[in-house]
């Protein structure tokens, strides 16, 4: 699956109120659950656990949390901006979060699961291309943005 395939416009929610990365989390799980129809709680509960074996922060204020979910058929991807960025257990540089990548994935598809999650981390080494995310105005900017970066590392 590309990035640009698994990324849909009624999932990505800019500008979500958080004051740590508990509530970032939260408040991802419940968009999510409402655009996706899918169970808030246990995303939520997923996204915690997960992050509790360690940080999925990857620097420069973006974040990648993920998890398997038994009850999907296709991975989700969702992205999410927070107003103020929030700290995220461990980030590197020390820079708060304001940026997430969250990717549900079902168990039975680990070989996607890993690729989704890789070129996120390949797209996000490009500058420009987080510039970019951290000013979108829209879902159509953030589209646009990942569709320039995943072609310019041929994804």
């Amino acid at each position: 699956m590309k990035i640009i395939e698994a990324v849909k416009p009624d999932l990505i929610f800019l500008d979500l109120e958080a004051g740590d990365a508990v509530e970032a989390l939260a408040a991802i799980a419940v968009e999510l659950g409402r655009s996706a129809s899918l169970d808030s709680e246990m995303i939520r509960s997923a996204l915690i656990e997960r992050e509790e074996l360690g940080s999925t922060s990857v620097g420069n204020g973006f974040a990648i949390p993920h998890c398997k979910l038994a009850r999907l058929e296709t991975i989700v991807v969702a992205l999410a901006r927070v107003r103020e960025g929030v700290d995220f257990g461990g980030n590197r540089n020390h820079e708060p979060v304001r940026f997430f990548f969250v990717v549900l994935s079902p168990p039975d598809q680990p070989a996607e699961h890993l690729q989704v999650l890789s070129q996120i981390a390949r797209i996000l080494k490009n500058d420009e291309f987080r510039s970019e995310l951290l000013g979108a105005v829209d879902s159509a900017a953030v589209i646009s943005s990942i569709g320039r970066a995943a072609e310019l590392e041929g994804l």
